[in-house]
């Protein structure tokens, strides 16, 4: 049996008529060129879907729905931030679809020190639309909100707060910039304290439920960067032996920390993590391999 159609109503609130914007009606009337009485699914992008009747439009030519039945719609249990450095060309609009079809909460555009890509008005309402593309052909009910692109060094002080933090950065010669025993806050594998909030507001709700990740540029996040990330509370994230693209680095690390969430809450989050089965009290140090490269 076919599927049925999915449109996009953000206000359908609980009323059981619902009026599509001028976009899905288009959509709807035009493209797909549905008649009344056709069935079809309706997301609010909040986690709600339900079945829904396509009646008569009304005098505007906006399409009218009979909302219908509940449909079972699974979100995913964490909710995941991916923070991913802007790369050349239009890259980040497929970057948006996936992220959102995989399961994202949110994606930050981030303008980092060796960003290639740029942010626009334009750029952003296209990537916000593919986020919408990507929830409505995989299911969800949900939609990746697309933030509003900043700086690197603004979002880390902004972006949260957060329960668990990973940075995809290559563990490189920088070890004498982590935190000092006494600077550092309780790792991923514990709750954050406050003065290790992005927002740095003490007492702030975080939901133990909320992750981020950030994905560097072409060449990685700056040594800088990186150590600026760990003095927040941000582990490093273990994306496996290869070397990715920036594009593939953020669709991985999505998978992983939204489909094994044992792992990204303690020390690795990583491929193969499950069948090294370390013992806790072997736990390596999170890394990563090429994670941010494109």
């Amino acid at each position: 049996m076919a599927r049925a159609h999915r449109f996009f109503a953000p206000a359908a609130g609980e009323d059981a008529e619902i009026r599509l914007d001028r976009g899905e009606s288009h959509r709807l009337l035009r493209v797909l060129r549905l008649r009344p009485g056709a069935e079809v699914e309706v997301f609010d992008g909040a986690g709600q879907a339900f079945s829904a009747r396509v009646a008569a439009p009304d005098a505007e030519g906006r399409c009218r729905l009979e909302r219908g039945a509940p449909v079972a719609a699974h979100e995913a249990a964490v909710r995941l931030t991916l923070a991913v450095a802007i790369p050349k060309g239009d890259a980040f609009t497929d970057i948006c679809r996936q992220l959102s079809e995989i399961g994202a909460a949110a994606v930050a555009p981030l303008l980092t020190e060796r960003t290639e890509g740029a942010a626009t008005p334009a750029r952003l309402r296209r990537w916000r639309a593919a986020a919408l593309a990507g929830s409505r052909q995989s299911g969800r009910a949900g939609v990746a909100e697309i933030l509003p692109a900043a700086s690197f060094a603004e979002w880390l002080r902004t972006g949260g707060p957060f329960a668990r933090r990973w940075i995809a950065a290559p563990d490189r010669d920088d070890r004498d910039d982590r935190p000092d025993r006494d600077e550092a806050p309780v790792g991923p594998a514990g709750p954050l304290s406050s003065a290790s909030r992005p927002d740095g507001a003490a007492g702030s709700p975080v939901s133990p439920n909320s992750v981020v990740a950030a994905i560097g540029p072409e060449g990685g996040f700056t040594p800088d960067e990186a150590a600026a990330a760990l003095r927040r509370g941000f582990a490093r994230l273990d994306l496996g032996e290869r070397i990715l693209r920036a594009p593939t680095a953020a669709a991985v690390a999505a998978w992983l920390l939204l489909n094994r969430p044992e792992e990204a809450g303690g020390c690795r989050a990583s491929p193969v993590g499950a069948a090294r089965a370390f013992p806790p009290a072997s736990l390596p140090e999170p890394s990563v391999s090429g994670g941010g490269r494109q």
